[in-house]
């Protein structure tokens, strides 16, 4: 193994808050767009919103769907294409949110180890390049990383294995097995499935839950766990 992707939100920090304020946000105005108000409760329950604690419920679309999967679930609910209206709020959301960053208990020690041991270290993350930009500003960690992936406008997004382009094209001749990624949502791990990489880490300090990596090589409580995972692993320092 020479490569070690990890997601960012719910993995390397606490999950931010703010994704799920923003996700909120992001129904609400769906719902007053697109519904009466005898059909907004119907639509809050299929999408995972509880309003009465304002509160996305776990495993539902609005908790770990992928923007497109969002997308699926919009235009089913409405009964018409409602595609460009979500890309367009929902970039709008996040270029205004304040994220909220705490590091998982651990974690910066974890990126030490590894690096030390030779391993190459990157970033995949549905964030976006500012987002992911103002973690590694604010916690000063530009050294650890040697590549961050980020969700653009009209890039691809995690699960779809063309997210890993960006890897693949800095470093010709790596191999999809010397790759493993570490994640808390099961795109994360179907990721590495489509993308036939080397070893899948599931961890559970975000929006996924044990029952849904079932495809993962390994789950574990947090993602500093995976310092002894990759102990008898390769690096390219050997």
């Amino acid at each position: 193994m020479k490569w070690i992707l990890f997601d960012k939100d719910g993995t390397l920090i606490d999950f931010d808050m703010s994704w799920m304020k923003i996700g909120i946000q992001m129904v609400d105005q769906f719902v007053e767009r697109f519904f009466s108000d005898e059909d907004q409760a119907h639509a809050y329950q299929t999408l995972g919103v509880n309003k009465e604690t304002n509160q996305i419920e776990p495993g539902t679309p609005m908790a770990c769907g992928s923007l497109d999967e969002i997308i699926q679930n919009f235009n089913a609910l409405a009964g018409e294409d409602v595609g460009e209206w979500t890309r367009q709020t929902s970039q709008y959301l996040i270029d205004h949110r304040e994220p909220e960053i705490k590091w998982i208990e651990g974690m910066v020690e974890a990126l030490e180890t590894l690096k030390a041991q030779g391993y190459r270290i990157g970033i995949i993350t549905s964030d976006t390049k500012k987002g992911t930009g103002q973690f590694i500003e604010a916690t000063d960690t530009e050294a650890f990383f040697d590549l961050v992936i980020s969700t653009e406008a009209n890039a691809a997004e995690k699960p779809d294995p063309a997210v890993l382009n960006p890897l693949f094209d800095q470093e010709k001749g790596l191999k999809a097995e010397e790759i493993a990624i570490v994640g808390d949502n099961p795109n994360d791990i179907q990721t590495a499935v489509n993308a036939h990489l080397g070893l899948s880490v599931a961890v559970l300090t975000g929006v996924g839950q044990a029952h849904e990596f079932k495809q993962a090589d390994y789950v574990v409580e947090t993602a500093p766990e995976v310092v002894n995972i990759f102990k008898g692993q390769s690096s390219d320092k050997e």
